[in-house]
């Protein structure tokens, strides 16, 4: 990294940036109890940001020999550049979280076989109807970043990804289940996924009717994260600097429920999105996004940390949006990384136990359809309970809930559970932490 750069000032640059990524991974797939594929692959490259006359230039390479190649691509583009004012990273106390495991990095092709076909078999114990998935993937990544302000450093993490479910046709009735687990530790506990896909199958075999209207509902974990989608775009720097945020100006104000308190905790051991920096060499930490209800801080990257004239928080990272992967290609931009929400008093057995006539919703699909960035959400019901008289009773089908994350966190919140469990988004990556929430008077659109 420390060559790219000295190559760049060499040709006249003002400012330069190199990234170094490397990640290799393992996957292994089951589909309807068998093996369907296993494979490895590896990726190595680099990027290089650099400022000519004022302009961001910007180049990748994957022939890490070839550095001036890749110094010349970036002066290319620098020429039709963006200009630039914010600065490259300069040397600075970095955190230390826990994001290795030798668990992880000792794993064999076998083991990771191993995990998914006793997940499988303990779901077919149960139903031996059930065409059961499973998955199971490690990655083993070193990232470094270098600039021309003397920052020079590198880490390495591990990952680990696992999941299984399964389809259930009954019928007319096709109930799809699943968990998942991710994280920089091997801390998944795979039989107690397969439990859980099993308690889904259990509770979901029984189709009931609702009413269409506005109805008390019981968000769990997986659908809070389904949900937060809408405010992890709002405090996004990037829709505040362009005004497409509804939280653009409110820093101070209260915008949620008091009972509301969320951190982007970077710096998590153990979480999927945890570094030591990101990936503008800015020390990760953790940021209180919402404390009490009120807005205290946006997520940044280098670029709108200057714009907003807000601390920059290591929230720069190249990652594809949703699924939240390296890709080389993309220059950092502020993205989440684990989300942490406070719990609140009462159990969750409790707080649905209150609930006379309503819905347990557990997951929403096609919400990223909707109007996120302003707060609205709306999507079919994957899977979610009729609730009567504080017991679930059976699956809801064909139905859609709807609603605006600011009023209703805001206006709407009946209780949190005190427990707060791990849980992941967009198909259950990530490590991110809710409560079950309760809200009143949600749109819930059904046949009937």
């Amino acid at each position: 990294m420390k060559k790219i750069i000295e190559k760049a000032l060499a040709k006249g640059v003002e400012r330069a940036e190199a990234f170094l990524f490397e990640n290799i991974e393992t996957d292994v797939r089951y589909e309807a109890g068998s093996l369907k594929s296993i494979s490895d692959t590896e990726e190595m490259g680099a990027a290089l940001r650099l400022v000519k006359d004022g302009k961001l230039g910007f180049a990748t390479t994957t022939k890490l020999e070839d550095v001036d190649g890749l110094v010349d691509n970036a002066l290319a583009t620098a020429a039709e550049g963006e200009p630039i004012t914010f600065e490259f990273s300069a040397e600075a106390e970095r955190p230390a979280p826990s994001i290795t495991d030798d668990r992880i990095a000792s794993l064999t092709v076998e083991e990771m076989m191993k995990h998914s076909e006793d997940a499988i078999a303990r779901v077919l114990d149960y139903e031996k109807n059930v065409n059961a998935d499973s998955a199971t993937s490690r990655q083993l990544q070193r990232i470094g970043v270098a600039t021309c302000r003397g920052f020079e450093a590198e880490f390495e993490r591990t990952a680990y990804e696992f999941y299984v479910g399964g389809l259930l046709i009954e019928g007319t009735n096709m109930l799809h289940t699943g968990a998942s687990y991710a994280g920089t530790e091997f801390g998944a506990d795979h039989a107690a996924l397969a439990d859980s896909a099993i308690r889904d199958i259990e509770r979901g075999r029984v189709n009931v009717d609702i009413r269409p209207g506005e109805t008390t509902v019981v968000l769990t974990p997986r659908a809070v994260a389904d949900i937060f989608l809408t405010l992890n775009l709002g405090v996004n720097g990037l829709y505040v600097d362009e005004r497409i945020s509804p939280l653009a100006g409110k820093l101070g104000e209260t915008i949620l429920d008091e009972r509301i308190t969320i951190r982007d905790d970077g710096v998590r051991s153990g979480a999927y999105f945890s570094a030591a920096f990101d990936d503008e060499g800015v020390p990760m930490q953790e940021t209180t996004v919402f404390e009490n209800g009120a807005l205290r801080s946006y997520l940044t990257d280098r670029r709108t940390s200057a714009r907003l004239d807000h601390p920059a928080t290591g929230n720069g990272l190249k990652a594809k949006r949703l699924i939240m992967s390296k890709e080389l290609g993309k220059t950092p931009s502020p993205e989440i990384t684990n989300w942490v929400m406070d719990g609140g008093e009462r159990s969750c057995d409790e707080l649905i136990s209150e609930v006379g006539s309503g819905v347990l919703v557990d997951s929403i699909m096609g919400i990223i359809m909707a109007n996120l960035a302003a707060g609205d959400f709306s999507g079919n019901l994957m899977y979610a309970l009729k609730i009567e008289n504080g017991k679930t009773v059976g699956r809801v089908k064909d139905a859609m809930i709807s609603g605006n994350v600011y009023k209703l966190f805001r206006d709407n919140l009946v209780g949190l559970s005190k427990e707060v469990e791990r849980t992941g988004i967009m198909g259950g990556i990530g490590s991110h932490w809710y409560p079950h929430i309760v809200l009143r008077d949600v749109s819930i659109a059904a046949k009937g």
